[in-house]
């Protein structure tokens, strides 16, 4: 998005030519609606021909943003707004279901398609007198360029209507979301598509694939995707840094490994390691046996092609990081919800570093390592103080 404060000069003559056309276009938009010279139904009065075109204006953004919003939040853990925002969350949780994005994008875009044409009829110009039609003397090269092609209409309904609220629901996806309109915009959509008026689409996007020889990625990682949803349903991760720019590098390794299905059973088994033991067992052992069997349950190694299946299939799926465990070195480390159910299976109280992000007695984790890193150093500091001062005792001693 643009930052208004970094404008140069240049950026500030765009603003003023860009305001002045839409103010123009408005202008001239609203006194042709309202004077019947446009080439919607004459029948209409100009003031419910207005209302309807404020209204479409309206759908329109409402439906433009929460595309927008929907894919923006795919990258965004869900529990950093699931109780701070929780009309967007519910919201989203449904939207991910399935095919339910697809859905509301093939229902969305019929939405889009009529608004725009029915926009286009209620205000395109229609002219019979070039000096008497609009307030001022109407060249012929403008009504024919701008006005009767409805580029004029195209710059206003562009502007305020399309890419205003992209933007706005690119920048802030979760507020956008959570507006109380959305879900019924979301059903709406869905509710089009469910009429069956785009089901070809579904065959035509098939045979699409089939031809071109395209490959479904799900199908690739089908021995992944059991981990996913099977043994790995609460437990969320993160790529390493890095692990992007080195997917191109190795996209074409990975497809060979996972072709060949050599590998991801064993990914699956060292997931399914965390599951075995359980809460009854554990009880009857010591503390220390306990947390020794959680660093071991948790300290789970991987070689390079696991590492380089998983960083790519992370990679691919940005949505599915809350999924997965997360990949750093050679080790599989998991999430801080599958450590908190350990916890919670041993009995214990979960720490505040390991509860949920928008849990009001969270604590970020590198908080917690400053604490415990000045609490080492002034620890350190009173064993080497304790230590000066029985050398004192012992050299008193001594004399």
């Amino acid at each position: 998005m643009v930052e208004l404060n970094d404008s140069k000069p240049l950026d500030y003559v765009r603003y003023v030519f860009s305001f002045l056309l839409l103010a123009f276009s408005l202008i001239v938009t609203s006194y042709a609606i309202f004077e019947v010279d446009t080439g919607f139904w004459k029948t209409i009065p100009g003031a419910a021909a207005f209302v309807l075109f404020l209204f479409d204006l309206v759908v329109l953004g409402i439906v433009e943003g929460l595309q927008i919003s929907l894919v923006e939040l795919k990258r965004q853990h869900p529990d950093s707004y699931k109780h701070s925002h929780k009309r967007a969350y519910k919201l989203g949780q449904i939207a991910n279901r399935k095919d339910n994005v697809e859905r509301f994008l093939m229902g969305r875009q019929v939405l889009v398609v009529f608004l725009v044409f029915f926009i286009a009829k209620l205000t395109t110009i229609e002219l019979d007198d070039l000096e008497n039609g609009l307030f001022f003397p109407v060249p012929h090269w403008l009504y024919v360029s701008l006005l009767q092609t409805g580029f004029l209409t195209c710059i206003l309904v562009v502007i305020v209507a399309q890419l205003m609220p992209q933007i706005v629901a690119a920048k802030y996806p979760v507020h956008f979301l959570n507006f109380r309109v959305m879900p019924i915009a979301y059903y709406l959509c869905t509710f089009v598509e469910a009429t069956g008026l785009t089901h070809a689409c579904w065959v035509l996007s098939y045979l699409m694939g089939k031809i071109a020889g395209m490959t479904n990625e799900d199908v690739m990682f089908q021995k992944i995707d059991p981990s996913l949803t099977k043994s790995s349903a609460s437990v969320t991760g993160k790529s390493t840094p890095g692990s992007i720019s080195n997917t191109q590098n190795v996209s074409r390794k990975v497809h060979n490994k996972v072709t060949t299905e050599t590998t991801l059973t064993e990914v699956e088994d060292l997931l399914d390691q965390r599951k075995q033991f359980s809460s009854s067992n554990l009880f009857e052992t010591t503390t220390l046996d306990k947390l020794n069997f959680l660093v071991k349950t948790l300290d789970t190694e991987i070689d390079e092609n696991k590492q380089a299946i998983l960083r790519y299939y992370l990679d691919s799926h940005p949505e599915r990081f809350r999924n997965f465990p997360s990949v750093i070195g050679n080790k599989a480390y998991p999430p801080p919800q599958e450590v908190a159910e350990h916890f919670q299976a041993l009995g214990s109280d979960i720490p505040s570093f390991l509860r949920d992000i928008s849990d009001p007695s969270h604590v970020p984790p590198h908080i917690v390592c400053c604490d415990l890193l000045v609490y080492v150093t002034e620890l350190e500091k009173k064993i080497e103080s304790l230590g000066r001062q029985q050398d004192n005792d012992c050299h008193n001693v001594t004399i």
